[in-house]
């Protein structure tokens, strides 16, 4: 009979639950999944109200609804990719400015999400990359520390979508230090960061199509290569690619 085990050995516990589900190169060819055609939800026979609401697509905020995607063949990369438009992006989904709140749209102290930029040096300004392509974003200062260089034909070999990749003006990367989100929150921790990085995914989608680009949300990539990518103590929750 199977019994919960009560220890406190809580890290290792959700550590190793994350680390069952990531990708790996030698596993893909194997990650077979059947494809179902999704069932339209029935009523049961419960009284109802009819919700249907015809979108205002003369509403900006509607309109960005309406318009926003999840999947595309390849980016149109229209938009000049330069620092104040990493800015202005990165003002609209993660900082909003001088105002005194909790940093991203969920909150919190001590189980912190960590973004990452990662410009393809092909498609964008070069103030963006000549110092170092694999960027993190500090929230607290509005600074973006340029970290190191790695050329985008080795980036995108950490995506699995690689022919997608090869398109992208950069990459947008959620991470979390596994060792350290426990520190205060101890077993709700790693929920709390899943939700964390939902929040700002939902930002980074509606940013982007407000701002005229296209985002990609992907849970298609090789966890370590873009794990070391980044920095070698970061755990990868979420990618985008956008352009």
């Amino acid at each position: 009979m199977w019994s919960w085990d009560y220890s406190l050995n809580i890290d290792k516990k959700f550590i190793d639950y994350h680390m069952s589900s990531i990708n790996a190169h030698e596993y893909t060819s194997t990650q077979v999944y059947e494809h179902r055609t999704r069932k339209v939800k029935e009523n049961y026979g419960y009284k109802s109200a009819d919700l249907s609401y015809p979108l205002n697509l003369n509403d900006s905020f509607e309109k960005v609804l309406f318009n926003r995607r999840t999947w595309v063949d390849q980016f149109p990369n229209e938009r000049m990719i330069n620092k104040d438009f990493i800015a202005r992006f990165s003002q609209l989904s993660f900082i909003g400015g001088k105002r005194q709140r909790r940093t991203y749209p969920s909150g919190g102290a001590q189980y912190y999400v960590n973004i990452h930029y990662l410009f393809n040096e092909d498609n964008v300004n070069n103030e963006l990359w000549s110092d170092g392509n694999i960027s993190e974003l500090n929230t607290d200062t509005s600074q973006l520390l340029m970290k190191k260089k790695v050329p985008w034909s080795k980036v995108k070999e950490a995506f699995i979508q690689g022919y997608l990749a090869s398109t992208a003006q950069f990459a947008i990367v959620l991470s979390v230090n596994l060792q350290c989100i426990s520190k205060k929150y101890t077993d709700i921790s790693y929920k709390l960061v899943q939700q964390e990085a939902g929040h700002i995914g939902q930002n980074i989608q509606l940013v982007a199509t407000y701002l005229g680009i296209q985002a990609v949300p992907l849970g298609g990539f090789y966890d370590l290569e873009l794990s070391n990518l980044i920095e070698e103590q970061q755990t990868v929750l979420y990618a985008f690619l956008l352009g």
